[in-house]
Protein backbone atom coordinates (compact mmCIF):
# COMPACT_ATOMS: atom_id res chain seq x y z
CA UNK A 1 0.00 0.00 0.00
CA UNK A 2 1.07 3.36 -0.52
CA UNK A 3 0.46 6.27 0.79
CA UNK A 4 0.70 10.33 0.88
CA UNK A 5 0.10 13.08 2.89
CA UNK A 6 0.18 16.73 3.01
CA UNK A 7 -0.51 19.50 5.54
CA UNK A 8 -2.15 22.52 3.98
CA UNK A 9 -1.64 25.78 6.04
CA UNK A 10 -3.22 28.17 3.43
CA UNK A 11 -6.16 26.34 3.00
CA UNK A 12 -9.70 28.35 3.70
CA UNK A 13 -12.67 26.53 3.90
CA UNK A 14 -16.21 28.76 4.44
CA UNK A 15 -17.11 29.12 8.00
CA UNK A 16 -20.20 28.06 6.56
CA UNK A 17 -20.09 24.96 7.12
CA UNK A 18 -20.14 24.89 10.77
CA UNK A 19 -23.76 25.21 10.71
CA UNK A 20 -24.10 21.66 9.37
CA UNK A 21 -21.08 19.82 11.53
CA UNK A 22 -22.69 20.45 14.69
CA UNK A 23 -19.35 21.95 15.98
CA UNK A 24 -17.74 18.33 15.40
CA UNK A 25 -14.17 18.71 13.43
CA UNK A 26 -14.60 18.35 9.40
CA UNK A 27 -13.36 15.47 7.90
CA UNK A 28 -13.72 15.12 3.88
CA UNK A 29 -13.20 12.00 2.20
CA UNK A 30 -13.99 10.72 -1.32
CA UNK A 31 -13.09 7.14 -2.80
CA UNK A 32 -12.06 5.57 -5.73
CA UNK A 33 -13.17 2.33 -6.96
CA UNK A 34 -12.55 -0.28 -9.76
CA UNK A 35 -16.51 -0.08 -11.11
CA UNK A 36 -19.73 1.20 -9.80
CA UNK A 37 -21.01 -2.26 -7.96
CA UNK A 38 -19.35 -3.37 -4.51
CA UNK A 39 -20.00 -7.09 -5.44
CA UNK A 40 -17.36 -7.48 -8.40
CA UNK A 41 -15.24 -3.85 -8.21
CA UNK A 42 -13.44 -3.23 -4.60
CA UNK A 43 -11.98 0.57 -3.66
CA UNK A 44 -8.16 0.96 -4.65
CA UNK A 45 -7.68 4.72 -3.19
CA UNK A 46 -9.02 6.64 -0.50
CA UNK A 47 -8.34 10.60 0.19
CA UNK A 48 -9.27 12.61 3.33
CA UNK A 49 -9.26 15.87 4.60
CA UNK A 50 -9.66 17.07 8.07
CA UNK A 51 -9.21 19.99 10.09
CA UNK A 52 -6.06 20.15 12.99
CA UNK A 53 -4.38 22.26 14.83
CA UNK A 54 -1.72 22.58 12.04
CA UNK A 55 -3.78 23.28 9.39
CA UNK A 56 -5.46 21.10 7.17
CA UNK A 57 -3.78 17.48 6.79
CA UNK A 58 -4.39 15.59 3.53
CA UNK A 59 -3.76 11.88 3.33
CA UNK A 60 -4.06 9.11 1.07
CA UNK A 61 -3.54 5.49 0.83
CA UNK A 62 -3.56 3.18 -2.37
CA UNK A 63 -3.97 -0.14 -2.80
CA UNK A 64 -1.37 -1.55 -5.56
CA UNK A 65 -3.64 -4.45 -5.95
CA UNK A 66 -7.01 -5.68 -4.82
CA UNK A 67 -5.01 -8.09 -1.60
CA UNK A 68 -3.91 -4.34 -0.65
CA UNK A 69 -7.84 -2.63 -0.44
CA UNK A 70 -8.01 -4.63 3.16
CA UNK A 71 -4.88 -2.64 4.26
CA UNK A 72 -6.67 0.50 2.57
CA UNK A 73 -9.53 0.29 4.48
CA UNK A 74 -7.73 -0.49 7.74
CA UNK A 75 -5.81 2.74 7.71
CA UNK A 76 -8.73 4.58 6.66
CA UNK A 77 -10.69 3.58 9.83
CA UNK A 78 -7.54 3.92 11.95
CA UNK A 79 -8.33 7.74 10.19
CA UNK A 80 -11.68 8.55 11.39
CA UNK A 81 -12.60 9.50 15.09
CA UNK A 82 -15.45 9.79 16.64
CA UNK A 83 -15.28 13.65 16.80
CA UNK A 84 -15.19 13.95 13.21
CA UNK A 85 -17.91 14.53 11.36
CA UNK A 86 -18.02 12.89 7.57
CA UNK A 87 -18.56 15.26 4.73
CA UNK A 88 -18.59 14.05 1.08
CA UNK A 89 -20.82 14.25 -2.35
CA UNK A 90 -23.39 12.25 -3.00
CA UNK A 91 -21.82 9.85 -0.77
CA UNK A 92 -25.12 9.03 0.64
CA UNK A 93 -26.02 6.57 -2.52
CA UNK A 94 -22.80 5.67 -3.83
CA UNK A 95 -19.56 6.44 -1.58
CA UNK A 96 -20.83 5.09 1.92
CA UNK A 97 -23.00 2.34 0.85
CA UNK A 98 -19.92 0.82 -1.30
CA UNK A 99 -17.57 1.39 1.98
CA UNK A 100 -19.74 -0.43 4.28
CA UNK A 101 -19.78 -3.58 1.11
CA UNK A 102 -16.00 -3.81 1.22
CA UNK A 103 -15.76 -3.56 5.45
CA UNK A 104 -18.31 -6.58 5.05
CA UNK A 105 -16.32 -8.20 2.24
CA UNK A 106 -13.38 -8.53 4.40
CA UNK A 107 -14.85 -9.15 7.61
CA UNK A 108 -13.46 -5.17 9.00
CA UNK A 109 -15.77 -3.84 11.86
CA UNK A 110 -17.16 -0.65 9.93
CA UNK A 111 -16.23 2.80 11.69
CA UNK A 112 -18.71 4.49 9.44
CA UNK A 113 -21.70 6.45 11.33
CA UNK A 114 -25.21 6.53 10.34
CA UNK A 115 -26.00 8.25 6.98
CA UNK A 116 -28.18 10.94 9.31
CA UNK A 117 -24.98 11.83 10.60
CA UNK A 118 -22.94 12.81 7.82
CA UNK A 119 -23.20 15.81 5.31
CA UNK A 120 -23.76 15.16 2.08
CA UNK A 121 -23.12 18.29 -0.19
CA UNK A 122 -24.86 16.99 -3.23
CA UNK A 123 -28.28 17.36 -0.91
CA UNK A 124 -27.62 20.72 0.77
CA UNK A 125 -26.46 22.47 -2.67
CA UNK A 126 -29.20 20.96 -4.95
CA UNK A 127 -31.00 24.73 -5.50
CA UNK A 128 -27.27 25.82 -6.79
CA UNK A 129 -28.01 24.12 -10.18
CA UNK A 130 -31.19 26.44 -10.59
CA UNK A 131 -29.78 29.37 -8.77
CA UNK A 132 -26.92 29.79 -11.95
CA UNK A 133 -28.10 27.77 -14.77
CA UNK A 134 -25.40 25.41 -14.10
CA UNK A 135 -26.06 22.58 -16.34
CA UNK A 136 -26.00 19.85 -13.99
CA UNK A 137 -25.17 19.00 -10.48
CA UNK A 138 -22.25 16.90 -10.80
CA UNK A 139 -19.35 18.07 -8.14
CA UNK A 140 -16.71 19.79 -11.58
CA UNK A 141 -19.69 21.80 -11.98
CA UNK A 142 -20.37 23.43 -8.82
CA UNK A 143 -16.54 23.65 -8.13
CA UNK A 144 -16.33 25.98 -11.51
CA UNK A 145 -19.38 28.37 -9.62
CA UNK A 146 -17.16 28.63 -6.02
CA UNK A 147 -14.02 29.16 -8.09
CA UNK A 148 -12.34 26.41 -8.02
CA UNK A 149 -10.28 25.19 -10.92
CA UNK A 150 -9.19 21.30 -11.18
CA UNK A 151 -5.32 20.59 -12.76
CA UNK A 152 -6.65 16.79 -13.33
CA UNK A 153 -8.08 16.55 -17.19
CA UNK A 154 -9.74 13.02 -16.57
CA UNK A 155 -12.60 11.35 -15.20
CA UNK A 156 -13.76 8.33 -12.94
CA UNK A 157 -14.05 6.00 -16.38
CA UNK A 158 -10.66 7.16 -17.68
CA UNK A 159 -9.07 6.68 -14.28
CA UNK A 160 -10.24 2.93 -13.79
CA UNK A 161 -8.39 2.23 -17.20
CA UNK A 162 -5.75 3.58 -15.67
CA UNK A 163 -5.75 1.51 -12.49
CA UNK A 164 -6.17 -1.48 -14.44
CA UNK A 165 -3.12 -0.50 -16.34
CA UNK A 166 -0.84 0.36 -13.34
CA UNK A 167 -1.76 -3.12 -11.69
CA UNK A 168 -0.41 -4.36 -14.80
CA UNK A 169 2.72 -2.36 -15.14
CA UNK A 170 3.63 -1.53 -11.61
CA UNK A 171 6.72 -4.45 -11.30
CA UNK A 172 8.12 -4.24 -15.06
CA UNK A 173 7.21 -0.44 -16.39
CA UNK A 174 8.18 1.38 -13.23
CA UNK A 175 8.39 4.79 -15.03
CA UNK A 176 4.72 4.84 -16.85
CA UNK A 177 3.32 3.16 -12.96
CA UNK A 178 4.65 6.22 -11.59
CA UNK A 179 3.20 8.45 -14.48
CA UNK A 180 -0.40 6.44 -13.89
CA UNK A 181 0.05 7.13 -10.36
CA UNK A 182 0.40 10.98 -10.33
CA UNK A 183 -2.96 10.79 -12.38
CA UNK A 184 -4.92 8.56 -10.01
CA UNK A 185 -3.40 10.69 -7.06
CA UNK A 186 -4.22 14.20 -8.64
CA UNK A 187 -7.48 12.98 -9.57
CA UNK A 188 -8.46 12.22 -6.56
CA UNK A 189 -6.72 15.06 -4.85
CA UNK A 190 -9.17 17.62 -6.93
CA UNK A 191 -11.92 15.92 -5.46
CA UNK A 192 -11.36 16.42 -1.89
CA UNK A 193 -10.45 20.08 -2.33
CA UNK A 194 -12.67 20.69 -5.12
CA UNK A 195 -15.38 19.24 -2.58
CA UNK A 196 -13.92 21.75 0.22
CA UNK A 197 -14.46 24.63 -1.38
CA UNK A 198 -18.03 23.47 -2.00
CA UNK A 199 -18.88 25.11 1.35
CA UNK A 200 -18.17 28.29 0.65
CA UNK A 201 -21.89 27.73 -1.66
CA UNK A 202 -23.43 27.05 1.60
CA UNK A 203 -24.65 30.62 2.36
CA UNK A 204 -26.72 30.72 -0.78
CA UNK A 205 -28.86 27.50 0.30
CA UNK A 206 -28.95 28.82 3.93
CA UNK A 207 -29.57 32.33 3.76
CA UNK A 208 -32.70 32.39 5.62
CA UNK A 209 -31.04 30.97 9.15
CA UNK A 210 -27.98 33.31 8.61
CA UNK A 211 -27.82 36.23 11.08
CA UNK A 212 -27.75 39.04 8.55
CA UNK A 213 -26.15 42.26 10.03
CA UNK A 214 -25.84 46.21 9.16
CA UNK A 215 -29.49 46.31 7.77
CA UNK A 216 -29.61 49.70 5.94
CA UNK A 217 -32.20 51.15 3.87
CA UNK A 218 -31.11 53.98 1.13
CA UNK A 219 -33.58 55.60 -1.20
CA UNK A 220 -31.69 57.69 -4.28
CA UNK A 221 -34.20 58.98 -7.15
CA UNK A 222 -37.07 57.01 -7.68
CA UNK A 223 -35.55 53.39 -6.17
CA UNK A 224 -35.32 52.38 -2.99
CA UNK A 225 -32.27 49.55 -1.55
CA UNK A 226 -32.50 47.56 1.40
CA UNK A 227 -29.05 45.77 2.43
CA UNK A 228 -27.34 44.08 4.53
CA UNK A 229 -24.08 41.62 5.65
CA UNK A 230 -23.76 38.05 6.01
CA UNK A 231 -21.67 36.65 8.20
CA UNK A 232 -19.86 35.09 5.13
CA UNK A 233 -18.08 36.25 1.65
CA UNK A 234 -19.70 33.91 -1.18
CA UNK A 235 -17.31 33.06 -3.91
CA UNK A 236 -19.81 33.94 -6.97
CA UNK A 237 -22.48 37.50 -7.24
CA UNK A 238 -25.75 36.07 -7.71
CA UNK A 239 -28.44 38.42 -9.07
CA UNK A 240 -31.94 38.30 -9.93
CA UNK A 241 -33.98 40.64 -12.10
CA UNK A 242 -37.54 40.47 -11.49
CA UNK A 243 -40.39 42.36 -13.03
CA UNK A 244 -43.47 43.44 -11.61
CA UNK A 245 -46.45 45.56 -12.12
CA UNK A 246 -46.25 49.00 -13.08
CA UNK A 247 -49.03 51.58 -11.60
CA UNK A 248 -52.83 51.23 -13.50
CA UNK A 249 -53.96 53.90 -15.03
CA UNK A 250 -56.41 54.77 -12.14
CA UNK A 251 -53.82 54.49 -9.51
CA UNK A 252 -51.83 57.28 -11.19
CA UNK A 253 -51.08 60.41 -9.23
CA UNK A 254 -47.79 61.57 -11.03
CA UNK A 255 -46.56 60.75 -14.38
CA UNK A 256 -44.52 57.55 -14.66
CA UNK A 257 -40.99 58.16 -14.77
CA UNK A 258 -39.91 54.47 -15.21
CA UNK A 259 -38.97 54.02 -18.94
CA UNK A 260 -37.48 50.74 -18.86
CA UNK A 261 -40.45 49.08 -16.45
CA UNK A 262 -40.65 48.43 -12.81
CA UNK A 263 -38.32 45.76 -11.67
CA UNK A 264 -37.10 44.16 -8.26
CA UNK A 265 -33.27 43.59 -8.03
CA UNK A 266 -32.10 40.95 -5.74
CA UNK A 267 -28.35 40.91 -5.32
CA UNK A 268 -25.53 38.33 -3.58
CA UNK A 269 -22.01 39.79 -3.69
CA UNK A 270 -19.05 39.26 -1.44
CA UNK A 271 -20.48 39.65 2.30
CA UNK A 272 -23.39 41.65 0.57
CA UNK A 273 -27.23 41.20 0.17
CA UNK A 274 -29.59 44.01 -1.24
CA UNK A 275 -32.76 44.32 -3.01
CA UNK A 276 -33.87 47.24 -4.84
CA UNK A 277 -37.34 48.14 -5.68
CA UNK A 278 -38.87 51.17 -7.53
CA UNK A 279 -41.03 54.04 -5.21
CA UNK A 280 -44.54 53.76 -6.10
CA UNK A 281 -45.84 57.35 -6.13
CA UNK A 282 -49.58 56.47 -6.94
CA UNK A 283 -52.90 55.96 -5.08
CA UNK A 284 -53.71 52.48 -3.26
CA UNK A 285 -56.32 50.77 -1.83
CA UNK A 286 -56.82 49.51 1.85
CA UNK A 287 -59.19 46.43 1.13
CA UNK A 288 -60.96 45.14 4.11
CA UNK A 289 -61.37 41.34 4.57
CA UNK A 290 -65.05 41.45 5.95
CA UNK A 291 -66.47 43.16 2.98
CA UNK A 292 -69.96 42.37 3.43
CA UNK A 293 -70.05 44.46 7.03
CA UNK A 294 -69.04 47.65 4.64
CA UNK A 295 -71.25 49.95 2.49
CA UNK A 296 -69.43 51.30 -0.72
CA UNK A 297 -70.17 54.89 -1.37
CA UNK A 298 -69.62 55.40 -5.07
CA UNK A 299 -69.36 59.62 -4.97
CA UNK A 300 -66.85 59.05 -2.61
CA UNK A 301 -64.98 55.83 -3.83
CA UNK A 302 -64.24 54.56 -0.39
CA UNK A 303 -66.32 52.07 2.18
CA UNK A 304 -67.43 52.64 5.56
CA UNK A 305 -68.81 50.40 8.38
CA UNK A 306 -72.50 49.84 8.51
CA UNK A 307 -72.49 51.02 12.01
CA UNK A 308 -71.35 54.02 10.43
CA UNK A 309 -73.52 54.23 6.99
CA UNK A 310 -76.50 54.25 8.91
CA UNK A 311 -77.12 57.89 8.04
CA UNK A 312 -76.17 58.04 4.54
CA UNK A 313 -79.47 57.75 2.09
CA UNK A 314 -79.62 54.63 0.31
CA UNK A 315 -79.54 55.88 -3.08
CA UNK A 316 -75.81 57.36 -2.05
CA UNK A 317 -74.68 53.59 -0.83
CA UNK A 318 -74.93 50.28 -1.88
CA UNK A 319 -73.60 46.93 -0.24
CA UNK A 320 -69.67 46.60 -0.42
CA UNK A 321 -68.11 44.09 -3.05
CA UNK A 322 -64.36 42.40 -2.25
CA UNK A 323 -63.67 45.00 -5.19
CA UNK A 324 -65.59 48.08 -3.39
CA UNK A 325 -64.38 47.36 0.36
CA UNK A 326 -62.06 50.02 -0.01
CA UNK A 327 -60.21 52.73 1.20
CA UNK A 328 -57.80 55.02 -0.76
CA UNK A 329 -54.43 56.23 0.03
CA UNK A 330 -51.99 58.78 -2.04
CA UNK A 331 -48.72 58.56 -1.35
CA UNK A 332 -45.52 56.91 -1.82
CA UNK A 333 -45.26 52.92 -1.33
CA UNK A 334 -42.74 50.12 -2.11
CA UNK A 335 -43.68 46.76 -3.16
CA UNK A 336 -43.83 43.84 -0.97
CA UNK A 337 -44.38 39.94 -1.34
CA UNK A 338 -46.24 38.84 1.88
CA UNK A 339 -48.08 41.27 4.43
CA UNK A 340 -44.91 41.06 6.47
CA UNK A 341 -44.84 45.03 6.86
CA UNK A 342 -48.26 46.57 7.37
CA UNK A 343 -50.71 48.08 7.00
CA UNK A 344 -51.39 46.55 3.57
CA UNK A 345 -52.49 47.97 -0.03
CA UNK A 346 -53.24 46.79 -3.39
CA UNK A 347 -54.13 47.72 -6.80
CA UNK A 348 -57.02 44.99 -6.80
CA UNK A 349 -58.19 42.75 -4.55
CA UNK A 350 -56.14 39.21 -4.22
CA UNK A 351 -52.94 40.83 -5.73
CA UNK A 352 -50.05 38.81 -4.93
CA UNK A 353 -48.21 41.76 -5.21
CA UNK A 354 -48.61 44.55 -2.61
CA UNK A 355 -47.54 47.34 -0.91
CA UNK A 356 -46.90 49.23 2.52
CA UNK A 357 -45.87 52.93 2.91
CA UNK A 358 -42.61 54.04 2.43
CA UNK A 359 -40.89 54.78 5.62
CA UNK A 360 -37.76 53.94 7.76
CA UNK A 361 -38.13 50.36 8.54
CA UNK A 362 -36.30 48.99 11.74
CA UNK A 363 -33.40 46.12 11.21
CA UNK A 364 -35.72 42.99 11.96
CA UNK A 365 -37.86 44.68 9.17
CA UNK A 366 -35.69 45.13 6.74
CA UNK A 367 -33.84 41.50 6.74
CA UNK A 368 -37.38 39.85 6.62
CA UNK A 369 -37.86 42.38 3.59
CA UNK A 370 -34.97 41.01 2.06
CA UNK A 371 -34.80 37.33 2.90
CA UNK A 372 -38.66 37.90 1.33
CA UNK A 373 -37.20 38.67 -2.06
CA UNK A 374 -34.77 35.76 -1.88
CA UNK A 375 -36.67 33.01 -0.80
CA UNK A 376 -38.86 34.23 -4.31
CA UNK A 377 -36.63 34.61 -6.37
CA UNK A 378 -34.62 30.95 -5.15
CA UNK A 379 -37.62 29.34 -5.14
Amino acid sequence: MKTAEELRTDLIISPALRRLTGGKTPFFFDIETTGLSSLSGYIYLIGCLEETDGGWLFRQWFAENADEEFLVLKAFSDALKPEHVMIDYNGTTFDLPFLRDRYRFHKLPCPLPDKSETVDLFRHLSPVKALFGNPNKKQPTLELTAGYHRTDPYDGGTLIAFYTEYVARCRFDVPRAEELLGSLLLHNRDDIFGLSSLASLLPYCVLGDLPLSEAVQEEEGTYVTFAARLPYEVPKTLRKVVPIPEIPEDCRTTESCYEDGFFADVRVSGDRISVTVPRYDMKAYYFFSNYKDYYYLPMEDTAVHKSLASRVKKEYRRPATKETARQAKSGSFLPQLTERIGPVFRFRPGDELCFFENRPLDEKAITDYILDWFEFVTS
